[in-house]
């Protein structure tokens, strides 16, 4: 049970260690990000940043295979996930690269993606919601639910009668109204 009390008494506590671990994230990754470009050009050696990548949240993780394909002078695998060999034909390059973007003592990870990322939400995707109705009428039928409350269930989750009729009238107009959706069970 929710204890709106308890919440207000801790909000702020939560708040600031939320703060302080951003804070954290934010500096170490300001700083390791630059030093994982020393070792990984010294040694020629891509296994610290993968185990950084490893560890970061999905965001971040995100933000880091950006600046890292940049300036890693490695390649990025898509169907691997992961960084897999070294780019021979542009390494001098990159490293030279490296070595002028070091010499700007506020490069970073950070201060790169503010100029080179810019984050957008995708756009809503009704496929994406047939996909996932598809889904769920599967599984409801798996585990003996009938279509009548699995769509009860989605009523329940915001849906308006307006927009049920609304439906329903569109599929009455129709041409081939009386064969889409019908379900002998219910």
């Amino acid at each position: 049970m929710f204890d709106r009390t308890a919440f207000y008494a801790g909000f702020d506590a939560r708040i600031d260690v939320l703060k302080q671990a951003e804070k954290i994230t934010k500096d170490t990754l300001r700083d390791l990000s630059r030093d994982l470009l020393c070792i990984t050009h010294e040694t020629e050696d891509i296994g610290f940043i993968r185990r950084t990548l490893d560890v970061l949240t999905p965001m971040n993780r995100k933000t880091a295979i950006l600046f890292f394909k940049e300036f890693s002078g490695f390649k990025w695998s898509e169907d691997q996930a992961a960084f897999v060999s070294k780019d021979k034909k542009h390494w001098d390059d990159i490293v030279a690269r490296v070595v002028r973007e070091m010499e700007d003592p506020h490069f970073n990870i950070w201060s790169w993606a503010e100029k080179n990322i810019s984050v957008e939400a995708k756009p809503f995707d009704l496929a994406k919601v047939t996909v996932f109705a598809k889904q769920a009428i599967k599984k409801a039928q798996e585990n003996g639910i009938k279509q009548s409350d699995l769509l009860k269930a989605f009523f329940d989750g915001g849906f308006d009668t307006e927009s049920l009729l609304v439906f329903m009238g569109a599929m009455a107009d129709a041409p081939d109204a009386g064969e889409q959706g019908h379900n002998e069970e219910d």
